[in-house]
């Protein structure tokens, strides 16, 4: 029986659907844009968390000490240093490493450091890193109070706000995800709602001839999942192709300094949610606007 209604909801959606084929694309295209920005804002905020946990990950305090630190105080600092609340590795970097590693950054201009072999103007350091970001200015303090120390750098002032805009940048991100969302329900709402307006006289019938709830809801509900399905069909298709064609256009700037979310179980991940929030904002928007606007 519930198998028969269902079919009957459908052939009669459906038939609706293209009764008023104005309408539907008018709604489809409508759940499509609403979805769209849905869709960008969820892979805007993916990115944005990427590269912000990209930014705290590379985040490092540099200990740098005196010249007279024996090789047993330097052991004894190195082990004051892992016991200090935060510190999740400590690794030792002695002045020859860190004139190589300079050497390295600078590349081509390697050569204004030519003769610094003989004397290595570079101190002995230890390379701390946080197991939280949020803890990096209380570490430096910390390790800066212990003897042998001579200075400590991570970036002061500018590590703060890099924390703040990373938190920032994910708050608004999820209140723009809310925000698109409440937008695609009140899109869908507003369609289903013309929909049942446009077919008043049709429902009227209905009702006089005894039609129960459901037989003349039904298929108004399957009208809304359809639409939410075509809707967010047509705009993750259109996502999936833009995103995929902006992965290979950046892939080919070997400059670029950030490499954006390219794995494909998240992202597929990402396109099948958005197929289905689609046709489930669908649902629930054309549940609502038949409770509101179609009195039966």
């Amino acid at each position: 029986m519930a198998l028969r209604f269902l079919w009957r909801w459908l052939k009669e959606a459906v038939l609706n659907l293209r009764r008023n084929l104005w309408l539907v694309t008018s709604a489809v295209g409508m759940i499509a844009v609403a979805v769209f920005l849905l869709g960008l804002v969820v892979l805007l905020a993916l990115n944005a968390t990427h590269f912000a946990r990209t930014v705290e990950k590379g985040l490092e305090i540099a200990v740098f000490l005196h010249r007279d630190v024996t090789p047993l105080e330097q052991e004894e600092l190195k082990q004051r240093l892992a016991a200090l609340p935060g510190v999740a590795q400590v690794r030792f970097v002695s002045r020859e490493e860190a004139l190589e590693m300079l050497r390295q950054e600078l590349g081509s201009s390697n050569e204004l450091l030519r003769g610094l072999e003989h004397k290595n103007p570079l101190p002995d350091s230890f390379r701390l890193l946080p197991s939280q970001p949020q803890m990096v200015p209380q570490i430096a303090q910390q390790a800066a109070a212990l003897p042998g120390v001579e200075k400590v750098r991570y970036g002061e002032g500018v590590v703060e706000k890099l924390l703040r805009v990373t938190n920032w940048l994910r708050l608004a991100m999820v209140g723009l995800v809310l925000l698109f969302a409440a937008a695609a329900v009140f899109l869908t709402i507003t369609t289903i709602r013309l929909s049942i307006f446009s077919r008043s006289e049709e429902i009227g019938i209905m009702k006089l001839l005894g039609a129960t709830h459901w037989f003349v809801r039904g298929p108004f509900m399957c009208e809304g999942l359809i639409i939410g399905f075509l809707g967010s069909g047509l705009a993750t298709g259109l996502l999936a192709w833009g995103y995929r064609s902006l992965l290979q256009h950046l892939s080919d700037a070997a400059f670029f300094f950030f490499h954006p979310v390219s794995e494909g179980i998240v992202l597929w991940a990402v396109y099948a949610s958005l197929l289905f929030i689609g046709v489930l904002l669908g649902g629930i928007a054309s549940l609502i606007s038949v409770r509101r606007f179609l009195a039966v």
